[in-house]
Parts: C-alpha cells; structure tokens; sequence
C-alpha cells in the first residue's frame, strides 16, 4: 500500500509512515466497511464524495469516544476521523439543508469548528478513498506527528482551533494537507478557480471586444487630454512668469512724480507750468 518504513525494523515507530502516495478506489460503507478498515492508516486523508464537492478528514485510528456516555459507562473505542466541520456538509442529504452529522454540536468535540467523530458518522451514504496524493509533491509528516497536529487543534493547543472556516481559504482539505504536510493546499478549489479564469477568457473574447475597443478609445482620448493639460500648465507657467517680470522692471524704474507737501508744488507741476510759460 505503499509504504515508507513501516515494515522496517530499524525505523523508530514515531517516524514510521503509511501509504505514502497511495490513492485508493472509492468505498461504500454499506459494503466496503471492513475492507475499507483494513486499508486505512493513522495519518491517511479521506475524501468523502459529496454531491458537487468533496469532503476531506484526517484518520486517526481507534480513538476513545465518550459522547453521551456516564461515569460509570464504558467508554467505547471507535475508527475516528478529525475534520475541520463544514457548516453546510450533510453526508445523508446531499443538497447540504440539513446536516445529519453531530459535527454541527462543535462544542461536544473540541475548540472552533476542528472536530473528532467516528468514521461512519462522517462517512454515511457517500463514497470515500484515501487520498494521499499530495505526497508526491509534498513529503508527508510521520504518521504519529499527523495524529498529533490534528488533536493539538482538537483541544486547542494550536492557533488552527480559533482560525474559522472558509470555503476559499481555509476549508477542511486545506486543514486535512496541514496536519499531513504542514502546507494548507487544496486542490478542488484550485481546480474551480482554474475554471472560472478559463470562463472568463471565453466571455471576455466573446462578448467584450467592442468594449475593450471603446476603453481602449477613452484611455488614448485620456493620454491626449494629460498632453493638453500639461502643455496649459506650461504656458500658465509662462505668462506668470513674464507677468512676475514686468511687475519687477516697474518697481525698478526711477520715480516722475511726487505727491506735493506743505504747499510745495510738485516736480510734476513744475514742468508743466514752466511749460506753459
């Protein structure tokens, strides 16, 4: 199944890894349950196959689940999952109305919308596989060291617990790649995004030419415009400078006249009345 050390007696059993790489074919739980089991490891992803998208959690073996169980009970031990939780997931309806999984009671389970569950809580009327295909591009953590990541958020020993869920940017394969590798990558949304830029390249060379065209019009009409503007600023600039000039050759020039005082007639006047002699 793929592999890395795990048979291998010289391997430390916190380094051991489990189906590094391995991509398995989609399950029924109905039918598939136990052999389904016997493929699963600690650390493994599952993809849960929902109607339009795909669900991710991190497996985490037999783990004690005392949901709704008394002191004196017995605490059973069940095939869990950790899952970051999806508001609108539903494994039983798959128009996603209604959510039949217990992931909806977060505080049951943990801190933030990070939780444990069984495996068939999760599971139920969808299809699922293990999904380690990212190791081949990102070298997985030790199976031990996954399990590990996944409970830290669980019970809030990492700053994962209180980040809150996005479909874009942090959904449940982002959380499922980050226990396994440390890296938050998720490939459906990759893919969707792809989709949408190659739709809008269609749209855009099928609808859009006469308003490139026409925007392409406004930008150069805009280009010339801020030539204009430029070229008027410059010669503004020039007249109040000529104008600044003028003002300067007036203040330097000698006086021709003075304002007559204590009965003294004017230079000005003088002239003129010598003048008219």
């Amino acid at each position: 199944m793929g592999d890395d050390g795990s048979n291998d007696p010289g391997v430390e059993e916190d380094q051991r890894k489990y189906n590094v790489g391995v991509i398995s074919e989609w399950h029924q739980m109905g039918t598939d349950y136990s052999v389904f089991l016997t493929q699963l490891r600690p650390g493994d992803l599952i993809e849960f196959k929902r109607d339009g998208y795909c669900h991710w959690a991190v497996y985490i073996g037999e783990h004690a689940f005392a949901e709704n169980t008394e002191a004196d009970d017995l605490i059973p031990v069940l095939p869990c999952i950790v899952h970051r939780a999806n508001p609108a997931d539903n494994p039983e309806n798959m128009n996603g109305m209604f959510s039949a999984s217990k992931s909806m009671r977060k505080g049951i389970y943990g801190i933030g919308d990070v939780v444990v569950e069984p495996l068939r809580d999760v599971w139920r009327e969808s299809g699922a596989k293990i999904n380690n295909g990212m190791d081949t591009t990102i070298p997985p953590f030790p199976a031990q060291k996954i399990v590990e990541r996944a409970l830290c958020v669980v019970y809030g020993e990492d700053r994962q617990s209180y980040t809150p869920y996005n479909v874009l940017t942090n959904n449940c394969e982002h959380f499922a790649s980050w226990c396994r590798s440390g890296w938050s990558v998720s490939s459906q949304v990759a893919r969707r995004t792809e989709q949408l830029v190659k739709l809008g390249m269609v749209a855009g060379a099928a609808v859009l030419p006469r308003p490139l065209s026409i925007m392409g019009g406004l930008c150069l009409a805009g280009l010339q415009m801020m030539t204009e503007v430029r070229r008027s600023a410059s010669s503004q600039s020039q007249n109040g400078f000529d104008f600044a000039r003028d003002q300067l050759d007036d203040l330097s020039m000698p006086a021709v006249s003075f304002v007559p005082s204590d009965g003294q007639q004017g230079v000005e006047d003088q002239i003129m009345t010598s003048g008219g002699r």
